[in-house]
């Protein structure tokens, strides 16, 4: 028999299936490519050029109409469309086809090519992973250059696991679905597009596998673990039945009735417990609101650079995003994270060596005041309209948040001259992110009104490992046990000064980790929306001192880097 073999990536949507492979072949084209047009043979590459791109948007544009029952779908879809009609995009192409003496395929070709190493240059992972807009636009422009010689992979036999190296978001969200058991991808991260449309259907899926595409063949018959983010091709008949062969996550369901009104969530013994979602568009606030949560604990702004047209969204822009989440969320808790941007984004002709450890996060924004205070009136003026917490990335120093609230101390007396004054106290906090961070909270307590902890950048950070590096993927593990004791560390620290402790990071949203986050110390969890339901039924199944006791277990085990063995004790324990 074949020796059983298991591969490691990133879960996008937990569940377990047992099944069989389809392997996604990705259309294929055959173009003549020149470098060598005369004069009138340009003119009829522009005009097939001119042709494939409203062909293009017409294209974009019938599918985000097929799609607007759901608006996450949408709402990529008209994204794509936005950089469709960049004039950046559009002028790279031209010009190489007028310049260069390019045929439109090879110009194309070209030019998507970089701008997405452009895109993947970007340290921040929201922007990176959403440069396969880029490869999707070029394909699609590309197949309605030459049309007829596209390649039909779109059928896809029913009850299969479908393995690809990578899934743009139209071919994603063309696919047959409803035939589909799991999916497994080589790339893609847990906040790409393959991931978000495969958590609105609730597909079990992986990615991040690395090269799965050419260890697996059509019809094998394998084990795709999930929830914990482990492919098995060779499954023995005992994995089998222990997995259940079948998903076990199910839609999002409500942790309550919206009549029942607030209800807390406890632990069986009774200790309350927070839970509030994160939130990636606007569209999911009333999501958010109608599953019950106790607030909103991270609107990522960034998200205004996806949803406008102009890079930098105006205050009078900010301003009306804000408002809405707020009356969306009728008095519940919103916390808005200021921009968590580097300088790739906002200015040209720049690029840093190492733009993890540059100029990032709180670090761009109080380097340009001016754009930041833009932002601190927006959230001010808004505030009156709910209830807003304000939260400052990538903090490492006392000063950063002294600096801030200077800023903040303007703003209001800019309003107030304006005739607007903001009459509520608006609680500042921070990403605890930084191992600097984590270790100066007793030193930065009394300057912030509350600390979350951002367990992705905090976790590489500790290690000293890029998270989408697939070369050392096997070594950004948040068992660790440096990890889990700087955790307990921060939750100490936290509870000690009596300041509210959340958790934001994708630790949040995992049910595995609930139990041994409840022993570290937390009682405020912040999850994304489809796995709300399954982290609160983990609160309430489990009690603190039993929590506590896990935490210690798992900790004991960590220290031997045991990590099957902290999986196995997590799974069973229960009470």
């Amino acid at each position: 028999m074949e020796e059983k073999t298991t591969f490691k990536g990133i879960s996008a949507y937990p569940g377990t299936v047992y099944g069989k492979v389809f392997r996604w072949k990705q259309s294929k084209r055959k173009r003549e490519d020149r470098t060598d047009l005369s004069p009138d043979e340009i003119k009829e590459e522009v005009e097939l050029l001119k042709k494939g791109l409203l062909k293009t948007e017409e294209d974009l544009n019938d599918l985000v109409q097929k799609s607007k029952a759901n608006r996450e779908l949408s709402e990529i879809l008209e994204s794509q469309i936005v950089f469709l009609n960049d004039p950046l995009f559009r002028a790279r192409v031209f010009e190489r086809i007028a310049q260069n003496n390019e045929s439109a395929g090879l110009a194309l070709e070209t030019a998507v090519s970089s701008l997405y190493d452009e895109f993947q240059s970007i340290p921040d992972e929201f922007f990176r992973e959403r440069a396969d807009h880029i490869l999707d636009i070029g394909k699609r422009i590309e197949s309605n250059l030459y049309p007829d010689k596209a390649n039909d992979q779109t059928k896809i036999p029913d009850d299969v696991i479908l393995i690809a190296k990578e899934i743009t978001p139209s071919e994603m969200i063309q696919l047959g679905k409803s035939k589909l058991r799991g999916i497994a991808t080589d790339f893609g991260g847990k906040t790409g597009h393959t991931a978000i449309i495969a958590r609105n259907y609730g597909i079990p899926t992986i990615v991040g596998l690395k090269n799965i595409t050419s260890h697996v063949e059509d019809d094998d018959y394998i084990l795709l673990d999930a929830t914990r983010g482990i492919l098995n091709r060779s499954p023995g008949i005992d994995e089998i039945k222990l997995s259940g062969i079948k998903s076990d996550i199910h839609k999002a369901q409500p942790l309550r009735e919206i009549s029942d009104g607030p209800r807390e969530i406890k632990t069986k013994d009774g200790k309350k417990f927070t839970l509030r979602a994160n939130i990636d568009s606007e569209d999911e606030v009333d999501l958010a609101f109608e599953q019950g949560a106790d607030g909103i604990g991270l609107v990522r702004t960034e998200i205004l650079f996806i949803r406008y047209v102009e890079f930098k969204p105006t205050e009078e822009e900010q301003f009306a995003v804000y408002k809405r989440i707020l009356l969306k969320m009728v008095g519940r808790p919103v916390t808005f994270r200021v921009w968590d941007i580097g300088a790739d984004k906002m200015e040209n002709g720049y690029e840093e060596e190492n733009p993890f450890l540059g100029n990032r996060g709180i670090r761009y924004l109080l380097r340009h005041p001016h754009f930041f205070k833009e932002q601190l009136r927006a959230l001010l003026r808004a505030s009156e309209f709910g209830t807003m917490r304000i939260m400052l990335p990538m903090i490492t120093t006392r000063s950063e948040i002294l600096q801030t609230k200077s800023l903040l101390s303007e703003c209001l007396e800019e309003l107030k001259n304006g005739g607007l004054i903001i009459t509520k106290k608006i609680p500042l906090g921070i990403m605890v992110e930084t191992p600097a961070c984590a270790l100066n909270l007793p030193f930065l307590g009394n300057h912030v009104d509350f600390y979350s902890v951002g367990t992705n950048d905090l976790l590489q950070y500790l290690l000293a490992v890029e998270r989408n590096n697939h070369l050392v993927g096997d070594l950004y593990n948040p068992w660790q046990v440096v990890f889990l004791l700087l955790l307990k560390n921060i939750a100490d620290v936290a509870n000690s000064q009596k300041k509210p402790i959340s958790i934001c990071g994708e630790i949040g949203s995992d049910p595995m980790f609930t139990a041994v986050l409840i022993g570290l110390g937390f009682r405020d969890l912040s999850s994304a929306l489809p796995l709300m339901r399954e982290v609160a039924e983990k609160v309430q199944e489990i009690s603190s001192w039993k929590a506590k006791l896990l935490a210690e277990q798992v900790i004991g085990l960590a220290g031997e880097e045991k990590f099957e063995e902290i999986e196995a004790l997590v799974l069973e324990t229960k009470g």
